[in-house]
């Protein structure tokens, strides 16, 4: 063998014979070409979604004819069947597109080793608006109800208003933007952080694809009983120290709010408070907690408690001169005259804070004799007297009595007719006789007649139409704030 190998000319051979070899090998190898034809196939790809891009998005809002396509493509057997459906891509390029209506062409992206052979559709048309902006208020509506006897108060929203962006089409058929709040029995105060908003039409249809900001607000729905609100009027129980009298009682609020039925609160038009003298300890001012109780058939008042400015001061007298009495009541047809005391005016002497004495006067103080009821005549009158609250009259026990002289108007004496010697009914007046001066005019007869003509009733004092108590006391209310 060593000497072969050794031999030139074998070697050559040899050679030759490896090289016609691997030229066989290479050439059967790659000349089939006929087989790669047979082994490419075609494939349907459905619901290629068209992804667009190059549009502004927060300045413009679009929409074509299509959202998908069918793509063809063809390829080996092994490229087609091994990609996934997300590697075929099929987009529309928005970045020219002005505010309209056009037709674009849809561009594709496919896996490698994949041929296109068709696209439907190929191209889509494209309806580009300008996004518009409005501020709507935010409205609640409610489903459902609160535990029965509740009542919903009044919604706080926050923010209270919102911004819609729709194209200008779907903008101008927004008439409202709301939210919905869903109520189970519940019987306190409703609170709902997040509550999703939706635009609306004014059949009350929801506009799709409405961007809202905030899309969500917060929401705090008050759920309580029946309330009413009632004016707070300060009364006293207990007795101040020594000689000291109230010249002024300010609580920190003039009215309270109480809960309850409907039937309870119709029958409350004010909340009484009971202030204990007895706390006060000394002339000058304190603050009292005063503890609000529920009424009778309420379930609860708000605030429970207040704080009261009380102010004390040393007792006081002041004599007050001329103050005039005012007639009430006098019956139609009737004149009234104060004749005792002949000056139709009496004297006080009152008691108080000082400071309250000093600021007093006549328009202060009511004088009112109530002759209501009364008939013609003589009559003995207890007055009736009301004085700014803290103002107490000397000796109130005792009453003041004026005379009152009711007097009916005098009738003129008949005369006698000279044709038929009867004597004719005056005309009756056709006004009303009022407390003031009166005259009755006489009928006339042809010839002079004796009958004289009524002297006029004396002047009456000008009637008051304030509200008076009894004779025998004085009017000290008011509210608290006195």
């Amino acid at each position: 063998m060593d000497k072969w190998m050794k031999n030139n000319n074998f070697n050559k051979i040899l050679a030759l014979v490896f090289g016609i070899i691997l030229w066989t090998i290479v050439h059967v190898d790659t000349e089939p070409t006929n087989q790669t034809t047979v082994n490419t196939q075609t494939k349907i790809i459905e619901n290629v979604k068209i992804e667009q891009t190059g549009l502004d998005e927060e300045k413009y809002v679009y929409s074509f004819d299509a959202e998908s396509v069918r793509l063809e493509v063809s390829g080996k057997n092994s490229d087609l069947n091994f990609k996934f459906s997300d590697d075929y891509k099929v987009t529309l390029d928005l970045s020219d597109v002005e505010p309209g209506d056009t037709t674009l062409p849809l561009n594709y992206t496919l896996p490698k080793g994949v041929k296109f052979e068709s696209m439907d559709p190929s191209e889509v048309n494209v309806h580009v608006e300008l996004r518009n902006t409005r501020t709507f208020p935010v409205t609640l509506i409610t489903s459902g109800a609160p535990a029965e006897g509740y009542k919903l108060g009044t919604a706080v929203i926050n923010p209270a208003d919102v911004e819609v962006t729709l194209p200008a089409s779907e903008l101008s058929k927004v008439t409202t933007v709301q939210g919905t709040i869903e109520l189970d029995g519940e019987n306190e105060t409703f609170t709902e952080k997040r509550m999703r908003l939706a635009a609306y039409d004014s059949s009350g249809n929801e506009i799709s694809g409405a961007v809202i900001e905030p899309a969500t607000v917060a929401v705090e729905l008050p759920i309580t009983l029946p309330y009413k609100t009632l004016p707070l009027d300060v009364s006293f129980t207990g007795q101040l120290p020594g000689s000291l009298v109230l010249s002024r009682v300010t609580p920190e609020m003039d009215t309270v709010t109480v809960y309850g039925s409907e039937e309870a609160l119709a029958g409350l038009s004010s909340y009484d408070a009971v202030l204990d003298l007895s706390t006060v300890q000394s002339a000058g001012t304190q603050q009292v907690k005063l503890e609000l109780a529920p009424p009778e058939g309420i379930a609860k008042i708000e605030p429970t408690a207040m704080n009261v400015s009380v102010s004390a001061a040393e007792i006081a007298e002041r004599t007050m001169d001329n103050i005039p009495i005012k007639l009430e009541g006098v019956a139609s047809g009737l004149t009234a005259v104060v004749t005792d005391p002949a000056a139709k005016a009496i004297s006080l002497t009152l008691a108080g804070a000082p400071t309250l004495l000093d600021q007093l006067d006549q328009d202060n103080i009511s004088v009112v004799a109530d002759v209501g009821g009364l008939s013609a005549g003589v009559h003995q009158v207890s007055l009736q007297i009301s004085m700014p609250r803290f103002i107490s009259m000397v000796n109130s026990s005792q009453p003041k009595i004026v005379t009152i002289d009711l007097q009916a108007p005098a009738t003129p004496a008949a005369t006698v007719s000279p044709d038929t010697g009867i004597a004719p009914t005056p005309e009756p007046s056709s006004e009303a006789v009022s407390g003031g001066e009166t005259s009755v005019e006489p009928t006339h007869s042809p010839e002079p007649s004796g009958t004289a003509t009524p002297e006029p009733a004396e002047d009456v004092p000008e009637s008051s139409s304030t509200p008076a108590g009894s004779g025998n006391t004085t009017n000290t209310g008011g509210n608290g704030g006195t």
